[in-house]
């Protein structure tokens, strides 16, 4: 059993709630103590807890029989001693102080506070009390009931418990994999309990990988694997679209600190997340060793002054992109994978110019050839590909009189320009067929996954 003691910071309302949960809880354990020792059942305790005491109402059924499971733990520790004597709760020394007035009621009552002991659960994500949200915003929720939620929040973690509790989290976000732990809470720290991890060997394929290609609105996904010579071998693709979100937001006329806006706001950040999460997910169900992403470090100057307010707002303001790398990050740490950001010159022209399946979805595929091309392969001389179109717009092409013969892909990024050729391809354009449904099958999810034949 691994026990990680932490201490967190919460509000003073919270704080207040507490010390009414841990006064209720104690009596619960005292009670529930002294009928085992008078010989009661387990059930006949609960009964007896829900009909004759009556100052503990703010406690949960589950709650309270997580006091009466602790108050047996005592009672059968204490009668395997020899010669035992009664259990005296806040300890008998403190008792001796009181008695010689050393030390006042109240300060005697505050000793006898045990810790509130919210034992595990499986079937409900580990814990019925507690939401792990430590790789999001390290912290963790504690749910007294459906509407009262209290954020506790954490200190920055070494890296051996953060890998710990961030292992933990991503099992309880799998309902085939949900993984027990315990929770203990005093004023000040918080005591996290759970067994130790079975150690979980995937057998990543070498060759495979992800290329991720992210806009403003919508973030394309590929899974790849390389054939040799360059080519790759397409296994699946995916396009998770959020421009609901976004249009909701242009749309709202609401000040910043607006309740609705604040509500749109965390709930791009959420879906941010969530994606990434998605991606994760992917990457091991098909055991993909690499995953590639562009690296889009903006700099600020005359080209991004030039831009209407609008788009600079979507840019800087509204698109997500360095909290979902850092979210995806951390997850291919937990999951021993290796996370590449690519140089993304032309990798939008080139993927549309070869491929047959939506914007983003082309550009990611180009992504994932390069950087496996170029950081795993080594091989610096591919950075580009060799320049050649799809069949779906050579004729085109040749309609138009371009030659792309001893042509570069600058030279033909030149060229579109000049020439405003439309190149990006539409999803009412694409070729492949597809099906499409709410991320996680969730009807309140604002975001469209579609998956690509």
């Amino acid at each position: 059993m691994i026990t990680v003691k932490l201490p967190y910071k919460s509000t003073d309302k919270f704080q207040s709630v507490l010390i009414e949960l841990r006064k209720q809880y104690s009596s619960i354990v005292r009670y529930a103590y002294n009928r085992y020792c008078e010989g009661f059942t387990q059930k006949e305790i609960l009964a007896d807890c829900n009909n004759k005491l009556n100052n503990v109402d703010k406690l949960s059924c589950f709650i309270k029989i997580c006091g009466i499971l602790e108050a047996n733990q005592l009672w059968n520790r204490h009668n395997r001693k020899k010669d035992s004597k009664p259990i005296v709760f806040g300890g008998k020394w403190n008792f001796k102080q009181k008695c010689q007035g050393k030390i006042t009621k109240e300060e005697f009552q505050d000793k006898r506070l045990l810790l509130l002991n919210i034992q595990a659960e499986k079937r409900i994500q580990g814990n019925r009390h507690f939401i792990l949200d430590i790789i999001e915003n390290n912290q963790l929720v504690f749910k007294l009931d459906r509407k009262h939620h209290y954020d506790l929040e954490l200190p920055n973690l070494r890296q051996n418990i953060k890998k710990q509790l961030y292992k933990l989290q991503e099992l309880n976000e799998n309902k085939d994999t949900y993984y027990c732990y315990s929770i203990r809470l005093t004023d000040k720290n918080i005591y996290i309990s759970f067994e130790e991890f079975k150690q979980e060997l995937i057998e990543y394929i070498e060759n495979r990988y992800i290329g991720i290609d992210l806009n403003p609105t919508n973030i394309g996904v590929s899974i790849c694997e390389y054939q040799g010579n360059g080519k790759a071998k397409i296994l699946a693709t995916k396009q998770y679209d959020f421009k609901a979100i976004i249009d909701k937001i242009y749309q709202n006329k609401k000040s910043s600190n607006h309740e609705f806006t604040v509500y749109l706001n965390n709930k791009l950040d959420f879906e941010t997340l969530q994606i990434s999460k998605s991606i994760s997910e992917l990457s091991r169900y098909w055991k993909c060793k690499y995953i590639f992403i562009e690296n889009l470090n903006f700099k600020t100057g005359k080209s991004t002054e030039k831009q209407s307010k609008g788009k600079n707002r979507l840019n800087k303001n509204l698109w997500k992109r360095n909290k979902f790398l850092q979210n995806l990050n951390k997850r291919c740490k937990i999951n021993n994978q290796i996370l590449k950001e690519v140089h993304p010159a032309y990798t939008t022209i080139i993927g549309n110019l070869q491929y047959d399946y939506v914007d983003p979805i082309n550009a990611s595929i180009e992504i994932g050839r390069r950087g496996y091309e170029f950081y795993i392969k080594k091989n610096k001389d591919s950075f580009y590909p060799a320049v050649k179109l799809k069949e779906s717009i050579q004729h085109q092409w040749k309609e138009m009189g371009i030659d792309i013969q001893d042509e570069s892909w600058k030279g033909l990024a030149l060229k579109i320009k000049n020439l405003k050729f439309k190149y990006r391809v539409l999803l009412e354009e694409c070729l492949h067929s597809y099906s499409s449904f709410s991320l996680s099958n969730n009807k309140k999810s604002k975001v469209i996954l579609y998956n690509f034949d």
